[in-house]
């Protein structure tokens, strides 16, 4: 399986990462960085997906495969569990409606949405003290105020423009796997990190306000923006679509790197109005890449059999026991949560569930494609305790006893360097970011 991978020159780390839409209209309004970029999806779109055909990604995200399938004459829908994508979708759709000159008028008019009643932030645990006492009352103000237009076009691209600057008008800022908080927020007072210029809520809006009315300004009429994304996991919704329905699949599931998607993107699910029991339950629900996650197995095989789909999940199974180089990844990793040499020793366990529920997901995509349909998919290898995990090995070795034919491994020319504490302890190395090309036996 080595001899698929293969370095591709027009692959870069900006092409297949949210860099690529920083410029983008419509795609630049969200700062969502696990997605990769329009022009990545077109050129897969280019390669392999035939006129008009239908276009699916089971990790939706912020829905930019979607979002450009369907500007580009296809079919295109999607499954994602964080709200943030819902929010995304209802807003391409709302800026392809709304006139113009009453986005300007709620310009004209922002400074009276930012005093008056609001219902106070309800925060979480983790949330607390992220904005100073005047942009956490402006934020109350702006979203009472916004609950009150009558034009709902309005009213949801309003909502939006809020969702979208609550890291930049807030005391921290994404950081990989949490939020790191700037000293001046006193959450912290060990830290030293200062984030740079913290913004007004009101200066925020503002700005992404002017930002998005030049884009619906320069819109294209005609030019659809309307894509569906289900707000449901696709271990179960994957179980009720039609069979060998989809043409298409693009997609970047969440990596095997203990990202916690629910802590990242906490100010927005406060926004949303999200407890702390809430982000607690999405959590648990999302794929497995963190190490609070627990198992799903008992669920998934329960929910397999209400869909009369027993032998399927046996197969499932059978599959991700038959892998070797992802068990004696796992043995190594076991040996070393057991020395004490692992900084964390629940990584074995989120590293096994982590694989079982991608074939679960496999599977899933092998029944939906049509024969001989494409699924490209951007995953990163990872590392722990200096081991490297041949993610797209692994994967693409179950794909291969689950329906699909490995096309091949793109690998970027450039690769992912370790942390700062594995470099310490092993030494500076790559490892893969990849596109994994199958093919729908």
């Amino acid at each position: 399986m080595a001899d698929k991978l293969t370095t591709n020159e027009a692959l870069t780390r900006s092409l297949v990462s949210f860099q690529g839409n920083k410029k983008q209209p419509f795609y630049r309004w969200l700062k969502y960085k696990e997605a990769f970029s329009s022009d990545f999806v077109r050129l897969i779109l280019d390669r392999y997906a035939p006129k008009g055909g239908v276009v699916f990604d089971p990790f939706a995200g912020s829905g930019t495969a979607l979002f450009a399938s369907v500007q580009e004459g296809h079919v295109a829908t999607g499954t994602e569990l964080l709200p943030i994508g819902i929010a995304v979708a209802a807003a391409r759709a709302a800026a392809q409606r709304v006139k113009l000159d009453k986005m300007v008028e709620a310009r004209r008019n922002l400074a009276s949405l930012m005093v008056g009643p609001g219902k106070p932030l309800r925060h979480l645990r983790m949330t607390k003290g992220a904005f100073s006492e005047s942009n956490d009352a402006a934020i109350a103000s702006y979203r009472g105020a916004v609950s009150r237009i009558r034009d709902k076009d309005v009213k949801c691209l309003l909502h939006f423009a809020g969702l979208c600057v609550l890291e930049e008008s807030s005391f921290t800022r994404k950081d990989g796997q949490y939020l790191r908080w700037d000293y001046r927020s006193g959450k912290n007072v060990d830290s030293k990190f200062h984030k740079g210029v913290i913004k007004t809520f009101a200066e925020a809006v503002g700005s992404k306000l002017d930002e998005m009315i030049e884009d619906i300004a320069g819109r294209k009429e005609g030019v659809p923006m309307d894509v569906a994304i289900n707000q449901e996991s696709f271990f179960s919704y994957g179980l009720k679509m039609p069979k060998a329905s989809v043409d298409l699949v693009v997609t970047s599931p969440p990596y095997c790197n203990r990202y916690d998607y629910t802590r990242t993107y906490a100010l927005e699910l406060l926004y949303l109005d999200y407890t702390d029991a809430d982000v607690s339950a999405l959590r648990q629900s999302l794929l497995t890449a963190t190490v609070e996650n627990r198992p799903k197995m008992e669920a998934l095989r329960s929910l397999f059999a209400e869909h009369d789909e027993d032998t399927r999940f046996a197969e499932i199974l059978e599959t991700y026991e038959s892998v070797g180089a992802l068990h004696e990844v796992v043995a190594i990793l076991e040996q070393a949560a057991t020395d004490g040499s692992l900084n964390n020793p629940n990584i074995p366990r989120m590293v096994r569930n982590y694989f079982f529920e991608m074939a679960i997901a496999i599977s899933n995509l092998s029944r939906i494609t049509k024969r001989g349909a494409k699924v490209v998919m951007v995953n990163d290898n990872v590392r722990y305790f200096g081991e490297e995990v041949p993610v797209d090995l692994i994967l693409s070795a179950m794909a291969e006893r689950l329906g699909f034919s490995l096309e091949g491994i793109w690998v970027l020319p450039r690769g992912k360097g370790n942390s700062s504490q594995q470099m310490g302890a092993h030494g500076r190395t790559e490892i893969r970011k990849c596109v994994y090309i199958w093919k729908r036996r």
